[in-house]
């Protein structure tokens, strides 16, 4: 791949794993799961983030609250 990344992302790949790991780890009857604060961070940066350049290629359709 050449050129600038359409995307920066903040998560790291070990904060990635560890959040599924944490996820796996989960009962499926669980309403809550613990993550670390800074992962989920990131990860809802990254979201925001991804939703920006979505929206200025006029790519996205954000689902509407229940």
């Amino acid at each position: 791949m050449s050129g600038r990344p359409l995307l920066q992302l903040y998560t790291t790949f070990a904060e990635f794993e560890v959040l599924h790991e944490r996820y796996d780890r989960t009962r499926s009857t669980s309403k809550t799961v613990t993550v670390d604060r800074q992962a989920l961070i990131h990860i809802l940066m990254d979201h925001a983030r991804m939703l920006d350049a979505l929206r200025k290629a006029g790519r996205v359709d954000v689902a509407e609250p229940h």
